[in-house]
């Protein structure tokens, strides 16, 4: 049996831990719920509540989104509910509190962080009896880092809030708005929120600030040491998440929602454990559609069309990784098309577990073809995404010199400078369209630790590089290219076409300056001028405009009780000689302090180290069930100390009463975790 040491008695500290900080949460909203305060403005009042009192309110309406397919377990352990169904049964509860008619322009209610999950935001509810448009302000230090939405007449205003400033009270200005968009009335009030929590303090340094920037405001997002978060242009934090999610962090989507990967909920890989389990959410921290990917999601989030079906990374897990293309039915999560990397390439480089480790990739609708960038082998592609076929190669020519390859790549005209393990290639609108030519743009790390090639040039520098290429002559020349400092991974760019600007985000710099570890930097296309620049503590994954759609957020959520879609592992029947190899009575209890358990609905989750439980078993009256983890086998030491929960999906199981054991470092192993599935 394998000893832990040092690591076990870590692992036993975060579990007390743990459950010290779910003890004082659960007091905290009994207490919570009964607070408030009242606020005077023009002859009116504002009443502010806490979560908690939405938390203990919403609790009653729970079994009305309750996913109809779900099934019943009774068991001894610990269960926790789906974010998707909280965040239904908390927005009911707040919708009955705006139909009940309690609350008009003369006595407002706001809950600051009403869903728990953005403690920089809040919701405004009141009547009126007139439709009226409302504008609102969340007053910033400065008059051009307020945050100022509008919204259509309604009698009826849910009212959200995003812009707050933490540890300290915020004035919010809310107006109302006549047929001719002329004031009628107004309340000011102030919103109190809680300081930052440390992993968040002063982590950004403002370098160069421009009064003309083309982002207001910045979405920070990914990185180990860091939540996502939004800073302004005089380097404030004004939004945040409360939670972490993977590394890769979030992404944002069309209609003001983004996808969130969940960090604590993994696939084993060959290298880097994967999250197997997403969240389409929005700004103000609402749950929609749960997402479930088998062999997990990875390193990028596109819409093949805005509000479509989801792209995003993959895993074959066939002794390789980060090499498969997934396009993810948008209502049910399933999987509708995928494109398998090792199919399409000859061997030459299929030769290490993440040879190609794929880390974005963006749809063309006109053409049906998918922009891929592959890190590993320093190459971006064009794909065929209906018939699985490669348009285009675009690399340094000497990597594929004398391979099956060389045939698909574009061909140079004049000097064109090579990237080496890039990320984040786009295609943008650099100039009026003209057929056949496309601009793409590559964030060039300008690094090669992962494959490295003999004619690396050793420049020190990262570039933002343009590139037109002529899909009918399947050439390449160098559009334009700017230099930053050295990113060795992560990072991104984008180029706004209205103001021509350009922003590198740099998320991994080596060496550190001023020991920060990412850099976000304005240049002005044209004259390659830099005209803003922060610097980011921490690093970070990626970098966007926070662009938050205000109105979609003042919507009441759409009733859903099938919002959850995909697929997991499940378990399948053992055979009587296959029973027959277990010996249960004699397996000793798990004393491992880091494996623990939880259910959420017809879901089981089992906290483990990686590669620790090599399998599941569910021993019923009826016969044994097992979920097999052993396909996969860890080969990088960065990623073996990694800790995270597997999971599987109990929906197929049959009624029966269970008894739940574990391979545990080879030896089976005694949960005392019991489950009974009941009608």
């Amino acid at each position: 049996m394998r000893e832990y040491g040092e690591r076990g008695m870590s692992s036993l500290v975060k579990k007390l831990k743990r459950k010290v900080k779910r003890s004082k949460r659960e007091f905290e909203i009994a207490r919570g719920a009964r607070e408030k305060k009242v606020y005077r403005s023009n002859g009116g009042t504002i009443t502010v509540r806490p979560e908690a009192w939405v938390i203990r309110g919403s609790e009653a309406y729970e079994e009305v989104f309750q996913r109809e397919q779900s099934d019943s377990f009774k068991t001894n352990i610990k269960k926790k509910k789906m974010y998707s169904l909280v965040s239904q049964a908390k927005d009911w509860f707040l919708e009955l509190q705006l139909r009940s008619e309690k609350y008009k322009f003369n006595n407002m209610l706001a809950v600051v962080n009403p869903f728990g999950e953005a403690p920089l935001t809040a919701l405004v509810l009141f009547t009126t009896l007139m439709d009226y448009s409302v504008r609102v302000t969340v007053e910033g230090d400065t008059e051009d880092t307020s945050f100022i939405s509008e919204y259509p007449p309604a009698k009826r205003h849910r009212i959200p809030i995003l812009g707050l400033y933490p540890g300290r009270s915020t004035n919010v200005v809310i107006e109302l708005l006549d047929e001719n968009g002329q004031v009628c009335d107004n309340r000011r009030f102030p919103l109190t929120t809680e300081p930052l929590p440390e992993d968040l303090k002063d982590i950004i340094s403002v370098k160069k600030k421009n009064d003309k920037a083309a982002f207001k405001n910045i979405l920070i997002a990914g990185g180990i040491d860091i939540k996502p978060c939004v800073f302004d242009k005089e380097g404030q934090i004004r939004y945040y998440l409360r939670r972490k999610p993977k590394g890769y962090g979030i992404f944002p989507l069309s209609k003001g929602r983004f996808l969130f990967m969940e960090r604590e909920i993994s696939a084993p890989s060959f290298t880097n454990p994967h999250s197997v389990q997403m969240y389409d959410m929005d700004y103000l921290g609402r749950v929609g559609r749960t997402y479930l990917v088998k062999n997990g999601a990875h390193h990028t989030v596109e819409e093949k069309t805005p509000g479509g079906n989801i792209l995003t990374a993959g895993n074959s897990l066939e002794e390789h990784s980060e090499d498969l293309i997934l396009e993810l039915n948008r209502e049910n999560g399933e999987i509708v098309h995928q494109i398998k990397l090792g199919d399409l390439f000859d061997e030459t480089y299929q030769d290490m577990m993440d040879w190609a480790h794929i880390n974005s990739a963006s749809y063309d609708k006109e053409q049906d073809s998918m922009l891929v960038s592959m890190r590993n082998i320093h190459s971006v592609a064009s794909f065929d995404w209906s018939r699985d076929d490669i348009r285009w190669l675009f690399a340094d020519p000497r990597f594929w010199e004398g391979t099956e390859m060389a045939d698909k790549l574009l061909k140079p005209v004049g000097e064109v400078p090579w990237f080496y393990q890039q990320h984040a290639v786009f295609e943008v609108e650099l100039e009026e369209k003209k057929p056949d030519i496309k601009h793409i743009m590559v964030f060039d790390n300008h690094w090669h630790k992962r494959r490295k090639v003999k004619f690396f040039d050793k420049d020190k520098l990262s570039y933002i590089s343009f590139y037109e290429i002529n899909e009918k002559e399947k050439t390449v020349k160098l559009y334009k290219r700017f230099p930053c400092p050295k990113s060795k991974i992560r990072s991104n760019a984008i180029f706004d076409k209205e103001t021509r600007h350009l922003y590198a985000m740099a998320g991994f710099l080596v060496p550190e300056i001023e020991e920060n570890l990412g850099l976000i930097r304005e240049y002005d296309f044209d004259s390659m001028e830099v005209l803003s620049e922060y610097y980011v503590k921490p690093g970070f994954f990626r970098a966007h405009e926070f662009l938050p759609d205000m109105v979609s957020l003042s919507k009441t959520l759409v009733k859903n009780t099938d919002y959850l879609g995909g697929d997991l592992k499940r378990p399948q029947r053992l055979t009587e000689d296959e029973v027959e190899s277990l010996d249960f009575q004699e397996a000793p209890g798990v004393k491992d302090s880091s494996v623990f358990y939880r259910m959420q609905e017809d879901l089981l989750y089992i906290h483990e180290m990686d590669h620790a439980i090599g399998a599941v078993y569910l021993r019923g009256n009826e016969g044994v069930w097992k979920v097999d983890f052993s396909d996969t086998w860890q080969t990088m030491k960065t990623f073996e100390d990694a800790d995270y929960r597997i999971a599987m999906w109990l929906d197929q199981l049959p009624l029966d009463q269970y008894e739940l054991y574990i391979l545990l470092h080879g030896e089976l192993q005694n949960t005392g975790k019991k489950l009974t599935k009941q009608k």
